[in-house]
């Protein structure tokens, strides 16, 4: 939904210019617009602005604006004349706490603010407070006094039908969002609160019809997920599938002025960060770059922010600045093993050995399963087999239940010549997990290449059972391999010739034009070689074939 919100103008000046106008803290502009970043950065920390470094210890520039802040309004309460004006002082500072997460004492501002006087702007933003905390009552109370004294605002009645839902009252909860529904522009997230009262409910088909008008109002991820169980339980699992392929995290979007006023009081890099999933959420990828860059360039030493800006790049096609943004990270934070190993897994196609350092240093740094396994996918793309075996039998080591790793262990041992040590590694992934495909489909190849006569003539009759279950180009080439290995080249043939350009064909016709079986069972080039840390493609068989 279009929304008339932006971020602010990324300037000091412009930061401290809103910030002075809401509170009416005075501090002294000390940069022109046009200054580099760490220019800005030390006016930050040498001014007395805002800047925090976590929510759990602010920075002492925080602190002392916030006790600033605090100081002033105390004072001012004190000679304020009416209840009106000590309210509005007590509210902004709330705010100011609001934006920055510190939300008990926002709680505790905003119900001073409301003691002054009841007024329903601050009635609202404790109920999202305490809603954010958990106080769901709490917050019902709020929002049914924002509604006593403004019956037709249609965000409190949104916000207290949403709370209404969390406690089971269903019913009261679907009237309340209706007549929310009544007062307020079409809004994606107020369509899903209502398919979330039907789901509640169990109207199955009253929440279809809600959750379809919110996916034709705003496409969203979630409300995706909410459709895809809905068909389920409507009895169309087809439906249900399609639906759930098409998740994601994107929520469906509200306008909310006054939330987005005190969204704006910050300047922290979590708030550029939050500011980011909202823009992400609304569809506004430049605005979330934007906003993760700002964050980024506050938090220069933040892994956490780098690395999610990094994601967000990537997610987009834009792998060069992603990666540019992961080495600046690891150059700060050279102990961060999740960001090496991201950088890792972006540098491969381009870049494959410092793609293996990265992925070494990870590994040294974290010492996880996930590290070493991405190591070892890279050692198999660079074609070190060797290298890959001996990490994949450390793998099966560590973790003697994961048919993953042996599976791997097996892929890599047949691409470096050990036939034999590569059925032994596949008995043992079939054992911890008969139904997996793409295991029977390797072992099947695998005897062809180096079983004796029984073995390859006992997986030529699997191939032809498990080529019923799924046809296609990979079965119908094993079954081709297993044809070539007990003799019946004329049939092998037939199907070889039947799969160009399929390399696995090429392979085959180039083994069966010199009279013998080729030496691995993959082409050098399939994409059975490649891990799904690298691929995403080669996982567990969706078709389970039996064993």
């Amino acid at each position: 939904m279009p929304s008339t919100w932006r971020l602010p103008d990324m300037s000091v000046e412009r930061m401290r210019r809103d910030f002075v106008r809401r509170l009416t803290v005075y501090v002294r502009v000390m940069t022109p617009k046009t200054c580099s970043w760490g220019f800005r950065l030390a006016v930050f920390v040498t001014s007395g602005f805002l800047y925090a470094v976590d929510l759990e210890g602010l920075s002492l520039p925080m602190a002392e604006t916030l006790r600033t802040a605090q100081d002033k309004v105390e004072r001012d309460v004190k000679i304020l004349a009416s209840p009106e004006e000590r309210s509005n002082a007590r509210g902004d500072l709330a705010m100011l706490y609001h934006a920055q997460f510190l939300l008990d004492v926002a709680e505790v501002e905003y119900t001073k603010a409301i003691e002054e006087v009841s007024l329903p702007r601050w009635h609202y933003l404790r109920g999202v407070v305490r809603m954010d905390r958990g106080g769901v009552h709490e917050a019902i109370e709020d929002f049914t006094t924002v509604i006593k004294q403004e019956p037709n605002n249609h965000l409190a009645l949104y916000r207290l039908g949403v709370a209404l839902a969390v406690t089971g009252d269903y019913s009261q909860a679907r009237a309340v969002l209706l007549r929310a529904e009544l007062h307020g522009p079409e809004s994606p997230a107020l369509l899903s609160a209502l398919a979330d009262v039907a789901i509640g409910a169990k109207n199955w088909d009253l929440a279809k019809a809600y959750l379809e008008r919110c996916w034709r109002v705003e496409e969203s991820g979630q409300v995706a997920y909410k459709l895809g169980l809905v068909w389920a339980r409507l009895g169309d699992l087809k439906a249900s599938r399609q639906w759930v392929a098409r998740r994601s995290p994107t929520a469906p979007t509200i306008r909310d002025p006054q939330l987005l006023e005190v969204a704006e009081l910050s300047v922290s890099p979590q708030f550029f960060v939050k500011a980011a999933k909202w823009a992400w959420e609304r569809g506004d990828v430049d605005e979330a770059l934007q906003a993760y860059r700002f964050a980024a360039n506050l938090a220069p030493d933040d892994a956490v922010i780098g690395l999610g800006f990094a994601r967000v790049l990537e997610s987009q096609g834009r792998s060069a600045e992603a990666i540019s943004e992961l080495r600046r990270v690891v150059h700060e934070n050279p102990d961060e093993g999740a960001v090496w190993r991201q950088l890792a897994s972006l540098l491969h196609p381009a870049d494959m050995t410092a793609a293996i350092e990265a992925a070494e240093m990870a590994r040294t740094v974290l010492d996880d399963d996930a590290s070493h396994a991405l190591f070892a996918a890279l050692a198999m793309k660079a074609r070190s087999y060797e290298l890959a075996s001996a990490v994949y039998e450390k793998l099966t080591i560590r973790d003697t239940k994961n048919p993953y790793y042996f599976y791997w262990l097996a892929m890599a041992r047949l691409a470096d010549g050990d036939c034999a040590g590569g059925l032994l590694s596949l008995s043992e992934v079939i054992r911890l997990r008969a139904n997996w495909g793409e295991a029977h489909v390797v072992q099947i190849r695998a005897y062809a290449l180096c079983g004796a006569r029984p073995e390859r003539v006992k997986a030529r009759s699997k191939a032809l059972a498990l080529l019923q279950q799924r046809s296609d180009p990979d079965m119908r080439l094993t079954l081709a391999f297993t044809e070539m290995s007990v003799g019946n080249l004329d049939d092998a043939r037939i199907l070889i010739e039947a799969e160009f350009p399929h390399p696995d064909a090429s392979m085959l016709d180039d083994a069966l034009k010199r009279n013998m079986l080729p030496p691995v069972p993959f082409a050098a080039d399939s994409r059975w070689w490649e891990p799904e840390e690298i691929s995403g493609s080669l996982t567990e068989s969706a078709t389970q074939l039996g064993g």
